[in-house]
């Protein structure tokens, strides 16, 4: 079995109930998730539509960016 690592002091307490989650650093530490994940979202599948859309758009716009650097000035164009 794995010794954990760290020290707990009187102030790491859980007063409010919530669920406590491992942060990111050297080991496993009370403080509390917060950010993007710190919350699941009542709409999942509405959720997961729209950043697909939000996806595919985005890729749209890069390759019609990508095309428009490829239709600008070459040297090798002739201009008369």
């Amino acid at each position: 079995m794995a010794k954990a690592i760290g020290n707990t002091r009187s102030t790491d307490t859980n007063l409010k109930g919530q669920a406590l989650r491992a942060s990111s650093g050297s080991g496993m530490t009370f403080t509390k998730a917060r950010g993007l994940g710190a919350s699941m979202v009542a709409d999942l599948d509405a959720v997961k539509r729209k950043a697909r859309e939000q996806y595919r758009a985005d890729r749209i716009a890069a390759a019609r960016d990508r095309l428009a650097d490829r239709q600008a000035y070459s040297p090798l164009a002739c201009r008369y």
